[in-house]
């Protein structure tokens, strides 16, 4: 699997990463623990060699199991990034969250740890006092001196929260959401990347699910599940989606792919993006994701796909990044 320099690291990531948020089991359905550990040593024995989670993620239960999954595999080799809350972004609080992560990771040191998102702009963090990006890089930078993590990412930021950041210090990756149907971050922050050496790990490159074609007027996310509040399942979006998939899935075929694999590929072709996050709640899920490596889409065909996602894009009233709680 090809592997892609993030900014100016030293950190090489695979094309696809193993997304665990649904690891955490909390906001999700049917999730076993070891189905999530086997998940994991799949993704490993394919050749994906970087794993995301966050503390946020089940309260830590993801951090958890991955930690109890790479108990037998060679550290070094991997790659973990994990990610900080929006309430533990103080230089008080952050180091006690990023002692957290680092126990129930049964880890030394984290290889790329995120600011998850800014505070306070997540309803998480609406009752605790705002913290000034300063502050929190400036912590993050503490803590990369001392070892505790080798590299700077944020999550879900605009280009003025980077830029303030840079202002402070060097960090390395943006992971935003960005998938055929939610492409906001093209007109000003993908080019804001570029210029600025770094990388972009897009999260959500099958829309919630939704470009796997599992999804259907009468099949949709239940209350219980954290996609039903976005607003990908909602009306119109949902049914222009539901029509795009069509198409997804015809070009695919002319690969010998699935939609999902075909709008995965999508994503990492695009320019500035380094690699996709994506989650596999089984070694079924993962093996299917392997699928969109080895191989490359038509300019012809991405500018296909690319028309087809701006037909769903038109149906989204603002580009307000709180509709994926991520």
């Amino acid at each position: 699997m090809k592997r892609y320099q993030l900014g100016k690291s030293d950190l090489w990531l695979t094309e696809i990463g193993l997304g665990c948020w649904i690891m955490g089991k909390s906001g999700w359905t049917n999730v076993r623990d070891e189905e999530s550990i086997d998940a994991i040593h799949t993704a490993i024995e394919l050749g994906i060699n970087w794993l995301d989670t966050a503390e946020g993620y089940g309260e830590g239960h993801s951090e958890e199991i991955i930690g109890q999954a790479l108990q037998d595999h060679n550290r070094e080799e991997l790659i973990i990034a994990t990610k900080v809350s929006p309430q533990h972004l103080s230089r008080e609080k952050l180091p006690e969250a990023l002692a957290g992560s680092l126990r129930r990771l049964r880890t030394d040191y984290i290889d790329l740890y995120q600011v998850h998102w800014p505070n306070p702009y997540y309803e998480y963090a609406k009752d605790h006092p705002e913290v000034p990006l300063e502050e929190t890089m400036e912590t993050l930078l503490t803590e990369q001196q001392k070892g505790n993590i080798r590299h700077i990412g944020v999550s879900n930021f605009t280009v003025e929260q980077m830029s303030r950041a840079l202002a402070v210090g060097r960090f390395d990756s943006l992971q935003p959401p960005y998938s055929l149907f939610f492409r906001h971050i093209e007109k000003s922050i993908v080019p804001f990347c570029i210029e600025n050496d770094i990388g972009i790990v897009a999260y959500s490159p099958l829309a919630q699910g939704l470009l796997t074609g599992k999804f259907n007027s009468d099949n949709r996310p239940g209350p219980e599940d954290n996609r039903s509040r976005s607003k990908l399942f909602q009306s119109p979006t949902f049914e222009a989606a539901l029509e795009a998939v069509t198409t997804v899935r015809e070009i695919g075929k002319r690969y010998g792919r699935t939609s999902a694999q075909t709008a995965i590929r999508w994503v990492v072709q695009q320019p500035g993006i380094t690699a996709a996050i994506v989650g596999g709640r089984n070694p079924q899920q993962v093996r299917e994701n392997v699928g969109a490596t080895g191989w490359e889409l038509s300019a012809e065909d991405i500018e296909a796909l690319s028309t087809v996602g701006d037909k769903v894009m038109s149906t989204l009233v603002d580009d307000d990044l709180r509709m994926w709680v991520s």
